[in-house]
């Protein structure tokens, strides 16, 4: 059996971008067609947001950690009377998938230390405000965060057109002082094109997907907790973030970050074309692909101020590898995504 690698150059991209919008289409539109007036230092006319609802991450502390201990919560709401103070920060997104088709004796379990990626970086201002209250919210927001960008850049010159009609595109997430979000929005530029609306859409999920929420009880340094939620895209994952406190100096918190990742369903369909392709057979029939194994090479700490909204600095990149197989034959498929997100 002869390898087969597949990497997302431009087409297969925009099919991943559009996959993820239909994914989450399925819960409420991303945007909506009218306008709203712009505010504050965005200038762009951008369409009017519709909020997607935010499933509750779960929250599970290891260890309280040592010496002084003290509840770490978000502290950005300006005070009664002052304007919202903005933020300015580089936020660099890097996204990249694969797959082979492989012997099972030459599939290796471990995800690797990275893969092919492009990169999409965000000049960002962001400002918080007091949230109203909701009625289609399960969790009560206390903080309405409200992200710009600036003019974008990606790394696939192909797109560059595209990527630059997003200036102004807002992200609006609606977030308790310990973090959790109870809803995330998306509004993109009137004069955006499909495809710059869809990337920067695809883009900025990497960005909401991990949260950095803290425990409700004290801790110190040298505690860590976990965070369980689900990611959405091409398929669902179940993601588990465990944050381990570095140091803590005032307001800022630096935190050591891992990432592990698992499909949420045990196996997927697969058409007789795509069986066919898989098993060097034209006349397959359909068949189901087992997941064999899945596993996440990940690095990473941040730098979080929690007198503001988002990181003010660190990098986490992460790989997960799902290996699926059939019953009746030799054949694995091995999928690598990778991701990073990058502040500064």
């Amino acid at each position: 059996m002869r390898n087969q690698t597949h990497r997302n150059r431009q087409e297969p991209h925009l099919r991943r971008v559009l996959g993820v919008t239909l994914a989450l289409g399925i819960i409420l539109p991303i945007t909506a067609c009218a306008t709203q007036e712009p505010q504050s230092s965005n200038s762009a006319e951008v369409e009017q947001a519709v909020a997607l609802a935010v499933d509750a991450s779960r929250v599970q502390v290891i260890g309280t950690g040592e010496g002084e201990k003290r509840v770490l919560s978000y502290e950005d709401l300006p005070a009664d009377g002052e304007t919202a103070e903005e933020q300015e920060v580089t936020l660099s997104v890097s996204d990249g998938f694969s797959q082979t088709v492989a012997p099972a004796a030459q599939a290796n379990p471990l995800a690797p230390a990275g893969g092919d990626v492009s990169t999409m970086r965000f000049p960002l201002t962001a400002t918080v405000s007091a949230a109203g209250a909701s009625e289609t919210e399960s969790l009560s927001a206390t903080r309405a965060i409200r992200i710009w960008s600036g003019q974008p850049a990606f790394t696939d010159v192909d797109l560059a057109e595209d990527i630059r009609s997003g200036e102004g595109f807002e992200l609006g997430i609606r977030a308790n002082d310990l973090g959790q979000q109870s809803s995330v929005s998306f509004a993109a530029p009137v004069n955006a094109t499909d495809t710059g609306r869809l990337m920067l859409e695809q883009y900025l999920l990497k960005y909401t997907s991990l949260p950095i929420i803290f425990p409700a009880e004290p801790v110190g340094t040298g505690a860590s907790w976990t965070v369980d939620s689900r990611v959405t895209g091409e398929s669902t994952l179940l993601q588990t973030v465990t944050y381990t406190v570095n140091a803590l100096r005032g307001s800022e918190v630096e935190l050591d970050v891992d990432i592990s990742q698992r499909p949420s369903l045990g196996a997927i369909d697969i058409t007789g074309e795509q069986a066919g392709e898989q098993a060097g057979n034209r006349d397959a029939a359909p068949a189901q692909l087992t997941v064999l194994n899945s596993n996440t090479t990940s690095t990473g700490s941040l730098t979080v101020d929690l007198s503001r909204p988002v990181p003010t600095g660190g990098e986490v990149s992460w790989t997960t590898r799902i290996i699926y197989g059939g019953s009746d034959n030799d054949t694995r498929v091995i999928q690598d995504s990778t991701s990073s997100l990058s502040f500064s």
